[in-house]
């Protein structure tokens, strides 16, 4: 290598000048992007952290039940549940009250709001495992939520839906009865005719082979 070219080499490696103006048009887009990302991202954790607060709270409203609930009241906790998640649309509440059987797990009765349907007997196999061990004859509140959430940009994460499943039980009282004054609901009724296979009823394969449907409930 030519001694010009050794020395203009070696001045440029020794210079720390620079131009502000061309670091900022490098860094800028990259810090944008984490500021944006990290909004976006602790935004998701914050609603999703809500949602699971909000679902606590209905469903702690309902264990406190003395008295029977009509699906216009769970209609109601949904707004309420709304209002908690700062959300105006999209969210959902199903709430089902479930009796363990010899054999399996009944559907007292179940509702769905904003148009969700309400639990069936073919759902059981997807929740079957989260449920609690319950004595036969004990009585439990289901509440799901279902919130949607759109990140306000796009960073990478997509749009989801927060779905949350908690447990309680009645906590003054064997159980909340249930009065069906708004469609999209089931409710149990005992008619004395066959019930295993009529889509309310789930019959646990592990549990022994009898009829879990008792005629004096």
């Amino acid at each position: 290598m030519r001694p010009a070219v050794k020395r203009l080499v070696k001045n440029f490696l020794r210079r720390d000048e620079a131009t502000v103006a061309l670091e900022a048009v490098i860094v800028m887009p990259i810090l944008a992007w984490v500021f944006i990302a990290s909004f976006v991202f602790f935004d998701a954790f914050r609603v999703y952290n809500t949602s699971i607060k909000a679902t606590y709270s209905v469903a702690d409203v309902l264990s406190r039940r003395t008295d029977g609930i009509a699906a216009s009241d769970i209609e109601g906790l949904a707004d309420v549940f709304q209002f908690l998640t700062r959300n105006t649309s999209g969210s959902a509440l199903r709430i089902t009250q479930i009796t363990r059987q010899n054999g399996g797990y009944r559907i007292d009765w179940s509702h769905g709001t904003d148009g969700l349907t309400y639990l069936r007997a073919s759902d059981f196999p997807e929740i079957v495992d989260r449920i609690p061990i319950m004595a036969f004859g004990d009585r439990m509140l289901l509440v799901e939520s279902f919130l949607p959430h759109r990140p306000a940009f796009n960073v990478g994460l997509s749009d989801q839906e927060f779905v949350n499943f908690t447990v309680t039980r009645p906590r003054f009282a064997g159980q909340v009865p249930f009065d069906d004054d708004l469609g999209n609901s089931y409710t149990y009724v005992n008619d004395g005719t066959p019930q295993g296979e009529d889509g309310f009823y789930f019959i646990d394969p592990d549990g022994p082979d009898t009829d879990p449907d008792w005629p004096d409930l």
